[in-house]
């Protein structure tokens, strides 16, 4: 009995001494298609659903700029009409017999109290808001691609943990079962390392249904098909790194040209021209037109007769020459001062100011949660190098309790303790190291 006992220690010691290596995001027959963060965040943000629809209205945008952007040029158009009335239908006082015309014009606007160039420069900030909106949602669209990456990382690290796990607990069973039936173990040790390993299977698949959720959301980001094989490459060891004074001061130094506080500022200017706009609803316009061509009456015959009876041989010709010509018109309009413009100004005043305010509102926001992101990042370094020192302790201590095991010295309620504490160790260590190259991707993609 003592030899089967000794010998059973011996296969404990070796079966179970299992080293957890640091997972790696795909098995290294992965390929040559392995992605790495910055990878999937490129692609991400050319791909995103929600970016190509902001890189659209950007187009548009963009278009509508370019329509204002020549309001100062004068218009030109062709009129041109003909009525035609036979003798003996309506009064000819009214008709002429008819009339038509064939003029190429022209419309100038010479002065509208800076409406047209308010509505220019309205363009252009209409457009730079589709671009800040297009800047958030390419950043929304990167950030939400590196957390997902990041994430994968994390599971697919917990997922090899406990695959590990269920072979630790396979070969604890093996020797336990062994024991049984030698008479040296109860049945109930086989028992509880039986229930042990189902819990153990059932954390391993949900962990599995959440890579595959993942999984599903990224390859939608990257525009790929469901079924796409997705893998991803580790990040360098110095992406777990925390942050540098160098990275403080670049951080805070890109604040303001961030998308928030630049849509914060158009918001600020398309308010002053609407100001603008109240304080001149009631300047006055000027319009210039010109025309040049053809316009007569009596189209009932080709040479009118009051034409025929100063010339007799009048042709079609001379009826063209005589009516050929041009006009020039100016037209001012000057709107009375009406009783609602001074309440207008002032409501878009106020107006201006609250946009104001929260334009520096949103400026300070930023700067704060700059600083919250460079605290968090510094946080989370502390909190993985204290992880690693913990799962280090918790993998020397289940080395030890399974030494003590072996000889008999512990039980198997203390063995599987050990190895809960050193598994749950390893999820934390995961944990951690998602956090702080998340932590440190946020303050990268900042800048």
């Amino acid at each position: 009995m003592r030899g089967i006992r000794n010998s059973a220690a011996l296969i404990l010691v070796l079966g179970l001494n299992v080293a957890p290596g640091r997972a790696s995001s795909d098995s290294a027959g992965a390929g040559t298609d392995t992605l790495t963060i910055e990878a999937c965040v490129a692609q991400a943000r050319r791909s995103a659903p929600a970016l190509l629809a902001a890189e659209l209205d950007r187009q548009a945008a963009a278009g509508d700029s370019v329509v204002r952007s020549v309001n100062r040029r004068p218009d030109f158009w062709i009129a041109t009409g003909a009525l035609v009335a036979p003798e003996g239908f309506y009064d000819p006082t009214l008709t002429n017999l008819g009339e038509y015309e064939l003029k190429l014009g022209m419309g100038w606007t010479l002065a509208d109290g800076g409406h047209r160039a308010r509505e220019r420069e309205r363009g252009g900030l209409e457009a730079a808001a589709a671009r800040g909106r297009l800047a958030l949602e390419s950043r929304e669209a990167g950030l939400r691609a590196a957390e997902l990456s990041f994430q994968l990382l994390r599971l697919r690290e917990v997922e090899l943990a406990q695959e590990q796990a269920i072979q630790w607990l396979d070969g604890l069973g093996v020797l336990v079962r062994a024991g049984v039936a030698s008479g040296a173990r109860s049945s109930a040790d086989s028992i509880r390392v039986a229930l042990e390993r189902d819990d153990e299977e059932t954390g391993l698949e949900g962990t599995r249904l959440a890579t595959r959720t993942a999984t599903l959301e990224i390859l939608a980001l990257l525009g790929r098909n469901p079924d796409a094989p997705l893998h991803l490459q580790e990040p360098p060891a110095t992406a777990e790194d925390g942050p540098s004074e160098a990275d403080s001061v670049r951080l805070i130094a890109g604040v303001e040209r961030l998308p928030e506080v630049a849509l914060a500022r158009v918001a600020e200017a398309e308010t002053r021209l609407d100001l603008a706009d109240a304080r001149q609803g009631a300047a006055p316009t000027v319009e210039l037109s010109l025309d040049a061509g053809l316009a007569g009456a009596d189209l009932t015959s080709a040479v009118p007769p009051d034409l025929k009876a100063a010339n007799p041989d009048a042709s079609f010709s001379d009826r063209l020459r005589r009516d050929l010509g041009a006009s020039a018109a100016v037209r001012l309009r000057w709107p009375l001062r009406s009783p609602t413009v001074l309440p207008a100004v002032r409501a878009r005043q106020a107006t201006l100011g609250a946009v104001r305010v929260r334009a520096g509102a949103e400026a300070a926001t930023q700067r704060r949660q700059a600083l919250v992101l460079l605290a968090g990042w510094r946080s989370f370094a502390w909190r993985l190098r204290a992880a690693e020192i913990t799962s280090d302790r918790a993998e020397r201590n289940l080395l030890k309790v399974k030494s003590l095991y072996a000889a008999g010295a512990t039980s198997l309620l203390d063995l599987l303790d050990a190895r809960r504490v050193f598994a749950d160790a390893r999820v934390r260590l995961a944990g951690a190291r998602e956090d702080v190259r998340s932590a440190r991707f946020l303050v990268e993609d900042r800048r």
